[in-house]
């Protein structure tokens, strides 16, 4: 593993990055992101809070430490002279003293969980800021940085890596996989810069914030508590006494920068290997009916058990016995440190005759006094030295949090801004001259050469071809989501257009909310809940509100995708549309059909169709039916190496 996910001075750049979104110093009310958030909730305010605690808390230890010289001094003394009224009082002072202790390091625990929530919302309300905008999500999942050097100048370069085109008995097939998931070889080699963001905005996230909260409290005591103490041993042993104590703690500091350095980038690809684990479960649940139409358990069974027993374990046994060496050298560290604090004394008792004055009693009193003082001074720095397993954590998450925060700035996506030409003639609803382009990872493999295509109001145009010829690429290029360099142009107003995909996208989301995506402006009334149930019941789809208690503002139990066959999720998505053409400030005029109608029978085809032709809508269907050639009065006929045909139909009346 690389040495830059290590403790370095790469970690220390990246953490004060991080700093920055988590104390933002120019808006102590509010930030960009959560305008509800009040001014004593702000994580400044906290950790003021925190350090506030943090001091009282060590007054009480301080005096809580005291407490067995007073005793011992109570119960050392004669019958005669014991003093049973101060001895009571003592002892209401101690209980006092010690609910205090418990009282303050509870809240302390509170308040530093409270900082978690507000750090973890902050990072993520930030992620969300880059990985939702410009269409980052889409470029992460499909495309992969890679930096070269023309003519000594770095460049960035993105590729496509899930969108592979490969030429088999000269038919090229286009097949999109998410991962290659054929053996664990594959599953290391075929992967983007940049691994599991899913993982990266959630549990590296909560990891981090919640390692980094915890230690909060003590990072902002330890200067005081160490000053405070040094002076002390100072006064008790002479300059001797801290000295040996600071070296003492320095020399064991850089051993452990050793083993956390190696836990910490273990750590990193163990979080790296967990995602794609998590990931291969979750395409099992996604494809569960088609691996049991398969009874592919058998060959699941072996695929997983190879993963984890050749990927995933011998990385967990090599965190383990990594910590087990950071977690011997922290325990050497603390319990050489409490003889320490004992050499001191007897420095000071044998070598320094510091005591000899003193009597018994005295001498007793002294001793526990003096061995609170050093002994707290070395446990102040034995507290930092165990929070070695926290910074292994923290460094780790950093690091991947930091990165993936890096790789969604370095996206330049400035070539989508300078393809789409929003001017067109009048009555022109689409326009295309001498388009050309290839593959985004290998540009000697064309797609299109010079294509040139007008669309009028209400025509419409089918693209057929081979599987894999390039017929949903097209889509991608007039939607410039493809990191490629076009020749040519295109023009169409993206504002008045819509694309339903082959593969319809649902969550969990209530029927009110999923037919009114993307719209995040359209609120729920009486009058949209009774369109949505006529739409339904038109498109024989009123059986799936026995899913959601009858009520399209109740979100199911389930995913849409688990509970509806493919045929109703394209009839689902296809009300999408038609909710969209009945806004009264719809201005669609141009509709994108990408097989739409492949898990539906030719009368539920016909409907579609004749709606949409009925409003003169503009359509460019893909498709391998013969029966949609009677819809449309153009057809655009794919080939390989970029060749096309352009042919006239008969659309139907």
């Amino acid at each position: 593993m690389s040495e830059k996910n290590s403790l370095n001075y790469l970690f220390v750049k990246r953490i004060a990055h991080l700093l920055h979104i988590f104390l933002p110093l120019s808006r102590l009310s509010l930030n960009d992101h959560n305008y509800r958030e009040r001014l004593y909730t702000h994580p400044l305010i906290l950790i003021f809070f925190i350090l506030c605690n943090a001091i009282g808390l060590q007054f009480v230890i301080y005096y809580v430490g005291l407490l067995p010289s007073e005793f011992y001094v109570q119960l050392s003394k004669s019958p005669e002279q014991r003093d049973f009224p101060v001895f009571h009082r003592l002892v209401i002072r101690a209980f006092g003293f010690v609910i205090l202790n418990a009282f303050l390091k509870s809240l302390s625990t509170f308040l530093s969980s409270i900082l978690y929530v507000k750090w973890r919302m902050r990072l993520v309300l930030y992620l969300h800021s880059f990985y939702f905008t410009k269409q980052r999500y889409y470029h992460l999942l499909n495309t992969t940085q890679q930096n070269r050097n023309d003519n000594d100048q770095a460049a960035i370069v993105y590729e496509n890596y899930t969108i592979q085109t490969t030429d088999i008995d000269n038919n090229d097939r286009e097949s999109i996989s998410d991962r290659a998931l054929d053996s664990p070889r594959s599953l290391l080699t075929t992967k983007s810069s940049i691994d599991n963001p899913d993982q990266r905005i959630t549990q590296d996230v909560d990891v981090l914030c919640r390692a980094l909260s915890n230690i909060i409290p003590l990072l902002l005591i330890s200067p005081f508590t160490i000053g405070y103490y040094t002076y002390r041993t100072w006064q008790i042993t002479g300059y001797y006494g801290p000295l040996a104590i600071v070296v003492y703690f320095v020399i064991w500091t850089g051993i452990n920068k050793v083993f956390i350095s190696a836990v910490s980038r273990t750590i990193f690809r163990q979080n790296t290997f967990e995602g794609t684990f998590r990931f291969l479960h979750t395409q099992v649940r996604t494809y569960n009916e088609s691996i049991a139409f398969y009874n592919g358990g058998s060959f699941e069974l072996k695929r997983f058990n190879n993963y984890f027993l050749q990927i995933l374990t011998p990385i967990l046994y090599r965190r383990n016995i990594q910590e087990f060496l950071l977690s011997l050298s922290t325990n050497l560290f603390d319990y050489i440190g409490s003889i320490l604090s004992y050499l001191l004394l007897a420095l000071a008792i044998f070598v320094f005759h510091f005591y000899d004055n003193l009597s018994p009693t005295d001498l007793v009193k002294t001793i526990s006094q003096t061995s609170f003082i050093t002994m707290y001074l070395i446990y102040c720095f034995s507290q930092l030295n165990d929070l070695t397993d926290k910074v292994t954590l923290i460094a780790a998450n950093t690091h991947r949090v930091q990165t993936f925060v890096e790789f969604m700035k370095n996206i330049d996506i400035t070539w989508a801004e300078k393809q789409i030409n929003q001017n067109n003639q009048q009555n022109e609803i689409l326009t295309i001259k001498d388009l050309s382009y290839s593959i985004p990872n290998n540009h000697k493999h064309i797609l299109m050469k010079n294509l040139n295509l007008t669309l009028y109001q209400g025509q419409c145009l089918l693209i057929t071809g081979d599987s894999g010829v390039g017929k949903t690429s097209l889509f991608r290029i007039l939607h410039s989501i493809w990191p490629v360099n076009i020749h040519g142009s295109f023009s169409y107003n993206s504002g008045h257009a819509f694309l339903l995909p082959q593969r319809p996208y649902f969550t969990n989301q209530s029927l009110h909310d999923e037919l009114a995506y993307p719209n995040v402006q359209n609120l729920p009334t009486i009058t949209r809940q009774t369109q949505i149930e006529q739409l339904l019941s038109e498109w024989n789809l009123l059986h799936i509100l026995d899913s959601v208690e009858s009520s399209v503002f109740v979100c199911p139990k389930y995913p849409w995708q688990d509970i509806l066959s493919p045929g109703e999720l394209q009839r689902l998505s296809f009300l999408r549309l038609i909710l969209r053409l009945s806004f009264d400030s719809s201005n669609l005029n141009l509709v994108f059909l990408d097989e739409i109608t492949s898990s539906l029978d030719v009368h539920m085809e016909m409907k579609m169709y004749n709606y949409l032709i009925e409003r003169h809508l503009t359509l460019i269907s893909i498709g391998h039916r013969e029966s949609l050639r009677q819809y449309h009065q153009i057809e655009l006929k794919l080939s390989k190496n970029g060749k096309y045909l352009v042919e006239k139909l008969s659309l139907i009346n």
